[in-house]
Order: C-alpha cells, then structure tokens, then sequence
C-alpha cells in the first residue's frame, strides 16, 4: 500500500500537488528560500500580531455577515442606533479585510517564520508579501499556517475553533 502512495505522488509533478509542513520541524524551505520558525518575536512584531488577531475576528463570511445584518435589524427595530451603527460598521471593516488582503493567519505566520538575513525587529510588509508569495508559489497548504499559529499562541486556538464551528457547514 505504501508504494502505491508513493507511485501515485509521484505521478504528480511538484506544482501540482499541496505540501503540508511538518510539526516539530524549526525550518522548511519554499520557492527556493529557507525559513526558520522562530519562538520569539520583537515588540513591533508582536504589536502586529495582536492587530491581525482582531483582524481574524472580523474577517467574516456570509453566515456571520448575515447574522450581524440581523442584528443590526434588530437594533434599529427597538431604535437602538448606536449600537446598529457600530454592527454595521463592523461588517464593513470585515468586509474590507477580504479585499486585496492575504488571510491573516498568513500574514500572522510571516511575523514569526522568518528568512535567514531578515531584520526581526521590525514588519517590512514587502518582505511579509514576499514571504507569503513564496507559501503560495511552493503549494503549501493553507492549514500548516493554522496549525502553527495555533502552537505559537495561546487563547487563540479557541478564537479560531469557534470561527471554524461558526462557519462549517450545517
């Protein structure tokens, strides 16, 4: 059986299949490139991985996008207008995270996985863009970013368990 995986993997050529990262490995290479995943991150790092923590948070899909419509109905139906006003405009900021914007648990990765020369004391969003370019352009699949992250971070776990529970399918 295991050399019929290994027959069928290899039938494949290398762009066409997705790569998954391994647990417990500090290094992996993608288009070309070595990349280290660091345990600790600087202070400016860490502020921006807070703020892509609220971005994980509202970056919504239609179910939640429909859910906070309704309840911004009903606040306007018992003329509570603030409190429709600031769900409306959170749906709005959602919204505009999903346009021309990586998902943030990508961009949330590339502030602790690192290349070997790079200045780990400050964001340089080329290199973030870069970085992700790279994940794409190597196939690696988009979960290995989750599961890291998951390990990197404690609290946000649970945020993305219920985020996934939100959205699956019923």
């Amino acid at each position: 059986m295991a050399d019929k995986k290994t027959e069928k993997q290899e039938e494949h050529p290398k762009g066409q299949r997705l790569r998954q990262l391994e647990l417990g490995n500090q290094t992996f290479e993608a288009n070309g490139k070595k990349y280290f995943i660091e345990p600790h991150v600087s202070a400016a790092r860490f502020q921006e991985m807070q703020l892509l923590e609220v971005d994980l948070g509202f970056n919504m899909d239609y179910k939640a996008m429909f859910d906070h419509l309704q309840e911004a109905y009903e606040a306007l139906n018992e003329q509570q207008f603030a409190d429709a006003a600031v769900t409306i405009r959170n749906i709005q900021d959602g919204i505009g995270l999903m346009e021309d914007r990586h998902h943030p648990i990508m961009r949330y990765c590339a502030m602790f996985i690192n290349r070997e020369k790079e200045d780990r004391r400050k964001v340089d969003e080329l290199i973030v863009e870069q970085k992700i370019k790279d994940w794409n352009e190597e196939g690696i699949d988009y979960h290995s970013f989750f599961r890291l992250a998951l390990n990197m971070v404690r609290g946000l776990k649970d945020s993305l368990e219920k985020h996934i529970q939100d959205t699956s399918v019923e």
